[in-house]
């Protein structure tokens, strides 16, 4: 008890003894550093946070993308990041709640406007996801390995021949209560573990405050949505961290883990509901070992969760895995027997062992458990933590909280080489990756959720380039409308493409190209807008629908007015998006929007031939 008391000296020494750092703000958003992390606050609607994170973060999201690419491939990173991009469309983008989606586009959006660039281009959602997704992709070639092909049962070789991915050997992580602890409450630590290269960027220790569900924080890097890492803790009193198991079979009607995680620690307020959240439309990927805790009833428990089959053990009914009362323990080892079932493609081809056989890891955990049973605390994560063995020499962090502790949302935590190793890149990894740096340890520190209040110091989020506009590429309305009928038509066309020439670069020279087009047109024969009739043998009378239609649009936005037009025209396309309209209804719902009568023009702009003059 006095080492732990000791040690909780120099904890608090060193937590306090630090000058305000430089905070920089962007919105309700900030972020500072703190013994070499950057400490990012978040708060509000999807869209709004997610565009504070990519402003506050715009340098790093971008490194960090270039850290991705050149770790798919060192000889052609942007060839193979543009595959990537089509596989993280194709896999799981869609596989995000909309919540997410809202979120990683307001992140692609203010990284964008900060001036993050990579490959040539702004960021973009799919940009945002593949890096959320990182360790999902990485999963997908050990998943489809464990999935049957119906070929199983062949005498010969199998056809396709199943590469299963060496098996992660990442991160350390326990969850000790009751019996277990000194004061019979919970204490929780995570050691993360990963190659050198992407673990500098491991740094982002998160708060977000979301305008729906829990606050919560965790480590993570820059543009997550979740944590990765992974390690959090709510303000609903759950705690989560977990380490990767082998590779179980790939689901591809499920859900992203990514997506599944972010909505279990912002949205569940028991260990049930975290549970229900995460293996429901579960889509396999990155399988893990879950730790779980609820520091209002003090219960612990490990999800070993697979694809289809997962396993609990709750302290509350005392199932222990070692007769290890009070305690749970994790570092990539698969436990369950149905769950490892689940990382062949058959029973009833080559055969496979699925029996689950202690590693050294675990065999060290149970060890340090007996040393330290009935009186874990503080000083047992001081030690988990600098263990070579169950930290490891790829540890990029540690942390640890306590049930006291995680009612204010804090943890104690170390950025670098927990056991004090500065792991320095080898000459190879200097030649693959220009950026590497070595990971040097830090001191101990207290992170929690309570941002600095503002300060006359404090700087704005820079901007580190000449960027566009939002505007360039925001949608002003939505919508796809069908025509009722013939007199329809330039109704249904001009709606899409004038929104095409008001979100483009130079809305004036388009428009004059409109009216030259329009004029062009009416060289072979010009008709009123509403007596156009369609044709295959010309496309004369869609010219003039286009082109025409879009001016009389752009005159209605002049005379209504930038903001009254724009939430008209997405007021209409929402509510009749994909249904067939009249310029009659059209004109109705305008003449709602604007207060005022818009016959004389509609009357004009429809039935006469020409341009106004």
């Amino acid at each position: 008890m006095a080492r732990c008391a000791l040690l909780c000296v120099f904890f608090l020494a060193t937590a306090t003894s630090s000058a305000r750092a430089q905070v920089t703000r962007w919105g309700d958003g900030c972020r500072y550093a703190q013994e070499g992390w950057i400490v990012l606050h978040l708060q509000g609607a999807p869209y709004e946070r997610g565009v504070q994170h990519g402003r506050l973060m715009a340098p790093e999201i971008a490194a960090y993308l270039r850290c991705f690419a050149l770790t798919l491939s060192d000889k052609a990173p942007l060839e193979n990041w543009r595959h990537t991009r089509t596989l993280v469309n194709a896999l799981f983008l869609r596989k995000f709640d909309k919540e997410y989606l809202e979120e990683m586009k307001g992140i692609a959006d203010g990284a964008t406007a900060a001036g993050a660039r990579f490959d040539g281009k702004a960021i973009d959602v799919v940009d945002i996801a593949a890096l959320n997704c990182w360790c999902e992709i990485e999963a997908l070639p050990s998943a489809l390995a464990a999935m049957p092909t119906g070929l199983e049962r062949l005498a010969k070789k199998d056809t396709i021949p199943a590469r299963p991915m060496p098996r992660f050997e990442r991160c350390s992580a326990f969850a000790a209560t009751g019996p277990a602890t000194a004061d019979g409450k919970i204490v929780f630590g995570h050691v993360t573990m990963y190659d050198l290269y992407a673990a500098n960027f491991a740094n982002v220790w998160i708060d977000i405050k979301p305008a729906t569900g829990h606050r919560f924080v965790m480590s993570s890097f820059p543009g997550g949505i979740q944590s990765s890492m992974d390690y959090y803790i709510s303000d609903a009193g759950i705690l989560l961290s977990e380490t990767t198991i082998t590779q179980t079979r790939f689901n591809p009607d499920g859900q992203t883990c990514a997506s599944r995680i972010r909505k279990a620690i912002q949205y569940a307020g028991s260990i049930d509901t975290v549970v229900e959240h995460m293996t429901r439309d579960n889509n396999g990927l990155y399988t893990n070992e879950w730790l779980l805790a609820d520091i209002n009833t003090n219960e612990i428990a490990l999800l070993e969760l697979g694809t289809r089959k997962h396993k609990l053990w709750r302290s509350s009914k005392n199932e222990w895995i070692g007769n290890t009362p009070g305690f749970y323990w994790s570092c990539n080892s698969m436990k369950d027997m149905d769950v490892r079932l689940e990382t062949i493609p058959s029973a009833k081809s080559k055969p496979s062992t699925v029996v689950w056989r202690p590693s050294e890891r675990d065999i060290a955990w149970h060890k340090l458990y007996e040393k330290h049973k009935g009186k874990i605390g503080p000083d047992f994560a001081h030690e988990f933590s600098a263990s070579k063995v169950l930290a490891g020499s790829t540890a990029l962090d540690s942390k640890f909280t306590t049930t006291a502790l995680a009612k204010d949302l804090k943890t104690w935590a170390v950025f670098g080489p927990p056991t004090g190793v500065t792991r320095n890149p080898t000459k190879a990894e200097k030649k693959k990756y220009p950026e590497i740096k070595p990971l040097v340890k830090h001191e101990w520190t207290q992170l929690g959720a309570t941002p600095p209040a503002p300060n006359p110091s404090d700087r704005l989020a820079p901007m580190l380039a000449k960027a566009p506009a939002l505007a360039e590429n925001d949608v002003r309305w939505r919508g796809t409308l069908l025509p009722a009928s013939d007199a329809d038509l330039w109704l249904a066309i001009a709606f899409a493409e004038y929104h095409e020439i008001v979100t483009g670069k130079d809305p004036a020279k388009a428009l004059e190209a409109c009216r030259k087009n329009y004029l062009e047109a009416a060289k072979s024969g010009d008709v009123a807008l509403a007596d156009i009739k369609k044709s295959a043998a010309s496309d004369v009378w869609y010219r003039l629908a286009s082109a025409k239609g879009t001016l009389f649009l752009h005159q209605l936005r002049t005379d209504l007015g930038v903001d009254v037009f724009d939430k008209a025209m997405d007021e209409y396309g929402v509510k009749h998006g994909g249904e067939r309209v009249t310029s009659q209804q059209f004109q109705q719902h305008l003449e709602t929007a604007s207060r005022r009568s818009l016959e004389p023009v509609f009357s004009y702009w429809l039935r006469e031939k020409g341009l106004p003059r």
